[in-house]
């Protein structure tokens, strides 16, 4: 049974950078590609992973352990896709306003601290699908609460006189929240693992 989560370990590890490659300190239409063009193999992986567990579940007689792995996996799968799915709209809203920034240069650095938090999440998502530590998933809502308090001074900086067009302020209002969910979605997949550990199904 173990290994229901396997096929979209790859896919996330190549995902897992997609906020960095798309933090607002330029440009870069080919990054926003890329994110679009690789959301196709994130949910091709998810897809993969739903086939396998009835197969997995006809050949074998699962016991409570195997059937947790089983409802962990379809979990994290679906935590990853819609991961994938963020990270997307983060991309069109790049490719939306190339050739010029989604930020206003004077204002990057707020922004910026978001999704450095972001991508730090990211980074730990992709470990922790290999390790499955399950302290180091506990330290995740730490790692969230960090990011609610990025995603705060960014909305307090676009309330507060934002001097850069109403159109702006949106596109980076929608940005940050965008963050801010891809950050609830790894602290999901955290919790499926803190749950395997504990041997429950909680969600």
């Amino acid at each position: 049974m173990v290994g229901a989560d396997q096929p979209v370990r790859g896919a996330v590890a190549r995902r897992a950078g997609a906020p960095h490659r798309l933090q607002p300190r330029g440009v870069d239409r080919y990054a926003a590609e890329t994110v679009i063009a690789g959301d196709v193999v994130l949910d091709r992986c998810r897809a993969q992973a739903e086939q396998m567990i009835p197969e997995v579940l006809v050949r074998h007689q699962p016991v409570a352990s195997d059937l947790r792995l089983v409802v962990s996996a379809l979990r994290i799968a679906a935590a990853l896709e819609r991961m994938g799915d963020l990270a997307v709209h983060i991309a069109k809203v790049v490719l939306m306003r190339h050739p010029v920034g989604v930020v206003p240069q004077p204002a990057v650095p707020v922004p910026a601290q978001l999704a450095d938090a972001v991508t730090r999440m990211a980074d730990k998502t992709t470990v922790l699908l290999a390790t499955r530590d399950r302290l180091d998933a506990m330290q995740f809502g730490l790692d969230d609460d960090e990011v609610d308090a990025a995603q705060e001074r960014l909305l307090s900086m676009l309330v507060s006189g934002w001097p850069y067009g109403v159109e702006s302020a949106i596109d980076l209002a929608l940005v940050g929240r965008y963050h801010e969910r891809y950050a609830d979605q790894a602290v999901n997949v955290a919790r499926q693992v803190v749950n395997l550990d504990a041997g429950t199904l909680r969600r």
